[in-house]
Parts: C-alpha cells; structure tokens; sequence
C-alpha cells in the first residue's frame, strides 16, 4: 500500500512538471529566440512572425523548441472519462497539439512552396486551437461548481480569460491580413506581437495548471 502511494505521488509530481515544461516553453521561446536573434542581427532582431525564425540563425532552436513542446504534448494523459469518447480524452487533444507542433516545425512558413506554406499555416492556427480547448473545457473541468475551492474558481476565471486572449490574438493576427497593407504589418511587428501574446497567454496557463501559482492552501 505504501510502494503504490508513492507512486500516486511520483505520478502527481510528474504530471506538475509536464505541465510547467509546456508552459516554460510558451513563455520563453519568444524571448529566446528574440534575444538569439539581437545577437545575430541587432537591427532585425524582431522577424515579422514567431515562425520566420525559421530562415534565420535561429532556425535550430526554433525547431528544436517545437519538437520539444510536441514530446512534451505527447507525453500528456491528463483526465479522461470512460464511455464518453474523445472529447473526455485529454490525452488526445494533447497528441493533436502534439502533431501540429511538428507540423509547424516540418512546415516551415519560409518554403517557396505554396502548399507548404499551406500545410504551416494551418498547423498553427490549429495548434491554438488546441490551445484554447485547453483554457476553456479541459482544465476548467473536473470539479463540481458547488465543491470547488476559492482558488479552483481563481483558477477558472484565469483560464477563461487565457482562451479568450488567444482567441483574440489569433483572430487580430489574420484580420490584420484583411486591414492592414504588408508594408504596415511588417512595419509594426503585429504578426509577431500577437503570436507572442498568444504563446505567453498559453504559457502561463500550464504553468498554473502546473501549480506555479493559485494552488489551494494545504
């Protein structure tokens, strides 16, 4: 009894770290690969997306960023509710997020190919949208409304509001296709500015999913 509460415990513990190495990556790609890119190219330093890294010095660890954030995804299991499909499976959401990450990386939006570019774009938006499933059902669910604690509704109303920004972000990074000219996207930085925003968004939600802050007083 007590070799598999340790296990419980070493499972728990796992499960915390996962998720604040997915929020870790969220947070300080952006950073990473800015502050790479000041080192390479001061006046350039900000690329007109997250993405464009890719045909830079930065490429590698662009990639290698996403195919961590994919291993990390893939490794997820979270909650899951027998007899109620998919939809009650974390764990496929996770391995969805997980091949779009990939596919972002494989995908690189710097290809002269259209459909490559094609198959990027769609990852991405897709891989945010992973994202916000994740802010909005997955990790609001699990406790009944009447026996959740002070900081498990702090924490509901936190990850509200992360799926909406993202969903904000994203959508003010494809209007700005629509109302703005490519010489004032490129001027402002937006593409790049709302991807961050989006990722740091994302970040920070598994990070208190992680239970870096907002957890329940022992």
């Amino acid at each position: 009894m007590e070799a598999k509460r340790q296990s419980d415990n070493d499972l728990i513990i796992s499960y915390k770290l996962l998720r604040k190495l997915i929020g870790t990556i969220g947070v300080f790609l952006p950073i990473i690969l800015g502050a790479g890119m000041f080192y390479f190219d001061r006046d350039n330093f900000i690329q007109d997306s997250i993405s464009d890294y890719y045909g830079t010095e930065l490429r590698d660890v662009f990639v290698g960023f996403l195919f961590a954030l994919g291993f990390f995804l893939f490794s997820y299991k979270g909650y899951k509710a027998n007899g109620k499909g998919l939809l009650h499976n974390d764990q496929f959401f996770a391995i969805l997020g997980g091949v779009f990450a990939l596919c972002v990386a494989l995908f690189p939006t710097t290809s002269e190919c259209d459909a490559i570019r094609a198959i990027h774009l769609t990852s991405a938006v897709l891989l945010f949208a992973i994202f916000t499933i994740f802010c909005l059902v997955i990790f609001r669910r699990g406790v009944a409304i009447n026996n959740q604690t002070k900081m498990k509704r702090v924490r509901n109303r936190f990850y509200f509001w992360c799926g909406i920004l993202i969903i904000l972000f994203v959508v003010g990074a494809g209007l700005s296709f629509v109302f703005m000219t490519e010489e004032a996207r490129r001027e402002t930085d937006i593409i790049f500015w709302c991807e961050t925003f989006a990722l740091w968004v994302f970040g920070f939600s598994w990070l208190i999913k992680g239970e870096a802050a907002f957890t329940d007083k022992k």
